[in-house]
C-alpha cells in the first residue's frame, strides 16, 4: 500500500494506501459513497469510429507503451510470471483490447526509476504512450515542463466514468500541483482519502511485559520509551532495544518512521506550508516552534530512545528497527499490518502490536500531517500516443469491476483466485498463504495480488470508501458487500482498528496548504533551501550545532531565497482560495 504508499502503498489510501485536518476534515468522507451502478460505465464510440472502441473494448487491439518501476509490494510474481506477462496484462488484452509494452523495466530501489525517467528527460529521450510516477513534485514539475505530455481536461470530460470524476470532484485542489494555467497536464490515481495520516504503533507484548499504559503526552512516551530501552522487553539479557523506530535521511515528516508528529506537538509541521494565525502561508521549517521540536529530539537522541543511525536511515530502512524486534514504537499508517509488519512477526514470532492516538504536546497541542486530497501518484499522457484515450478506458475498467464490485460479480472475491484469494470450503475468502500454501500453487511466503501491477498502482479506488468500511467493521458490523467481505477477509483486524484510531482524530490532521507547481524561484532555489533545512535540523539533534544555530540557519533561509518563495507562494494562495 506508497506512495506510494506502499502496501501500499497499497497502500498508499490498501490503501499507502499512501493518499496522500482540522480545515480540511473529512472532505468527501462525510459525502454519500460512490457506487458502482449500471450508469457508471465507461464512455463508449460506436462501432466504426476513427477511435475504434465499441462494447468495452478496442475492436481492434491496440498497444500501450510505458516505462515502469518495481516496488516491493508490486514484485511478487507467481512462478513464470512477470511485470510485463502475468494475469493482468493477459486480462486487460482479453477484455479491453490493450496490449501493455514495458519498453524497460527497473528495481525500484534508491530511486532507481526516478533516476532513469530524469535521466530521460533530461537527454531529451522519446517518452512512452503513458508515464506514470508517484514521488517528488520535482520530477512531476520536470515531467510536465518536458512538453512531451497533453493536457488532459478534455480526455476527462469525454472518457472519464463518473465514479472517476466523482472521486476527483470530492477536492477541486486535486488538480493544482499539476495545473498550467487552464490545462490540466496528468491524470490524478485516486487513493484511499485519509490512507497516508499515521497513528502510533506500539509493541503491545512489551506494553504488557512492563506493565506499561499506552502513552497519551510526550512526556508519557518518554517514561515508556525510558522503559523500552533500560528494562529489557524483549528479554534477552541485552541492553539492545530502543523507544522508537526513526529514520530522516530524506526530511523530518515521512510516510513512515515519522517524527513529524513531535514538531506537531509544538505547533508547526516541517517540509510544507501551514496556515499562519493571519491566514497566510508560512514554511512550518522555520517556524520557531521547530527548534523545541528539534531540542526534544535531541534530548531523545542522547538518551537512547533513537538510534543513532536516524540520519542515515530512510523510511523502509527506518522500519526495519521495529520488524527486527529492535525498536518498540514507529509512526505511520493504518496499514502497516499489511507490510512491513509481516517482517515482525516472522523476526519475532509472538509479538504484538497495536495502534493508539498521536501523543499531545506540552500545552496539549497535536498534530500530524494529513488531510491532502486524495490522490497519490499521476498518470502523463504522451502528446504523440495513437490511442491518449486508453489509459482512461483501463482506468474506467477497474473503477467498474473492482473498486466496489457488485454481488455476483466475476471479481466479488478479488483479482484472481490462487493470486490474491483463496476460497475456503466454507465460501469464505483468504489470503492466509501461510495457513493455506496449498491454495497458493506458483506462489511462496506472499500472495500476489494483481492490483499492485497495474498502471495506477493498485487498480482503481473509490476515497471514501476505506475510511467508511474499516470504521463500520471496527465497530463490530458484519460485512454486507463484496468490498466489505474482502476487506474484513484479507485485512487484519489491527488495520481496521487503526483506521478507526485515525477516523477518531482527524482534527489533528494538519494540512500542507501549498499544492501548486514549484514556483520560479523553487526551481532554481529548492535544492539548497531543503539542504540547509535538513542539515542544520541533523546537525542540532546529533549536538555538531548548538540549538540556538536554528535562528541562524532561518536568516540564510529567507535571505537564500526562502522569503522570496514566500511571497510567490502566498501570491499563488491568494489566487486559488
Amino acid at each position: 500500500m506508497k506512495k506510494s504508499l506502499s502496501v501500499l502503498l497499497v497502500l498508499s489510501f490498501m490503501l499507502a494506501i499512501a493518499a496522500c485536518s482540522g480545515t480540511n476534515t473529512n472532505k468527501g468522507t462525510n459525502s454519500p459513497a460512490v457506487t458502482n451502478k449500471a450508469s457508471n460505465e465507461p464512455a463508449k464510440v460506436e462501432e466504426g469510429s476513427t477511435e475504434g472502441f465499441a462494447d468495452g473494448k478496442y475492436t481492434t487491439p491496440i498497444t500501450l507503451t510505458t516505462v515502469w518501476g518495481l516496488n516491493q509490494n508490486g514484485s511478487i510474481f507467481k512462478e513464470g510470471e512477470s511485470i510485463e506477462d502475468n494475469v493482468h496484462t493477459r486480462l486487460i488484452k482479453e477484455r479491453l483490447g490493450i496490449d501493455i509494452k514495458y519498453n524497460w523495466v527497473v528495481t525500484n530501489t534508491n530511486d532507481a526509476y526516478k533516476t532513469k525517467l530524469r535521466l530521460m528527460l533530461s537527454s531529451g529521450e522519446e517518452m512512452p504512450d503513458v508515464v506514470t510516477y508517484r514521488g517528488d513534485m520535482e520530477t512531476v514539475n520536470m515531467l510536465i515542463d518536458s512538453g512531451q505530455f497533453m493536457p488532459v481536461g478534455d480526455l476527462v470530460d469525454k472518457y472519464a466514468n463518473d465514479t472517476y470524476k466523482a472521486g476527483l470532484d470530492l477536492d477541486p485542489t486535486i488538480w493544482l500541483p499539476i495545473s498550467r494555467g487552464a490545462d490540466k497536464m496528468a491524470l490524478p490515481i485516486l487513493d484511499y482519502a485519509y490512507n497516508a495520516d499515521h497513528v502510533m504503533w506500539i509493541r503491545e507484548d512489551w506494553l504488557t511485559k512492563l506493565n506499561l499504559k499506552a502513552p497519551t503526552t510526550l512526556a508519557e512516551m518518554e517514561t515508556v520509551m525510558e522503559a523500552f530501552v533500560k528494562n529489557d522487553p524483549d528479554g534477552d539479557s541485552k541492553a539492545d532495544t530502543i523507544g522508537l523506530a526513526t529514520g530522516f535521511k530524506n526530511g523530518f515528516a515521512n510516510w513512515m518512521t515519522d517524527i513529524g508528529f513531535v514538531f506537531g506537538a509544538y505547533g508547526t509541521m516541517p517540509g510544507q506550508w501551514n496556515q499562519a494565525a493571519d491566514g497566510s502561508l508560512a514554511h512550518g521549517s522555520i517556524n520557531p516552534a521547530a527548534k523545541d521540536a528539534l531540542t526534544k529530539l535531541k534530548e531523545w537522541l542522547d538518551k537512547g530512545y533513537i538510534s543513532q543511525d536516524s540520519a542515515l536511515l530512510d523510511e523502509s530502512t527506518g522500519s526495519e528497527l521495529f520488524t527486527k524486534g529492535e525498536a518498540g514504537i514507529i509512526f505511520g499508517p493504518n496499514w502497516l499490518p499489511a507490510w512491513p509488519f509481516p517482517d515482525l512477526l516472522n523476526n519475532v514470532p509472538g509479538a504484538k502490536y497495536k495502534a493508539y492516538p498521536i501523543p499531545a504536546g506540552p500545552d496539549g497541542k497535536i498534530g500530524s500531517a494529513g488531510g491532502n486530497p486524495p490522490a497519490n501518484g499521476y498518470v502523463f499522457v504522451n502528446k504523440k500516443a495513437k490511442n491518449p484515450e486508453a489509459i482512461l478506458h483501463y482506468y474506467n475498467w477497474f473503477f467498474d469491476n473492482m473498486a466496489n464490485p457488485q454481488p455476483g460479480s466475476e471479481f466479488e472475491k478479488g483479482f484472481a483466485e490462487g493470486y490474491d484469494y483463496a476460497t475456503l470450503p466454507d465460501g469464505s475468502i483468504t489470503a492466509d498463504i501461510a495457513k493455506y500454501p496449498d491454495l497458493f500453487p506458483g506462489l511462496k511466503d506472499q500472495t500476489a495480488p494483481p492490483l499492485y501491477y497495474t498502471l495506477t498502482f493498485e487498480g482503481a479506488r473509490i476515497p471514501t470508501l476505506y475510511a467508511e468500511t474499516h470504521v463500520k467493521l471496527a465497530g463490530g458490523a458484519e460485512p454486507v458487500t463484496p468490498y466489505e467481505k474482502q476487506e474484513f477477509n484479507t485485512r487484519l483486524k489491527e488495520n481496521t482498528d487503526a483506521m478507526k484510531v485515525v477516523m477518531d482524530q482527524n482534527s489533528i490532521r494538519m494540512k500542507n496548504y501549498y499544492m501548486g507547481p514549484l514556483t520560479e524561484t523553487m526551481q532554481s532555489k529548492n535544492e539548497l533551501l531543503n539542504k540547509l533545512l535538513n542539515e542544520t535540523f541533523s546537525k542540532i539533534v546529533y549536538g555538531q550545532q548548538p540549538v540556538d544555530s536554528f535562528d541562524t540557519m532561518v536568516e540564510n533561509w529567507k535571505k537564500s531565497g526562502g522569503e522570496q518563495i514566500t511571497k510567490e507562494v502566498n501570491d499563488w494562495y491568494n489566487s486559488v482560495k
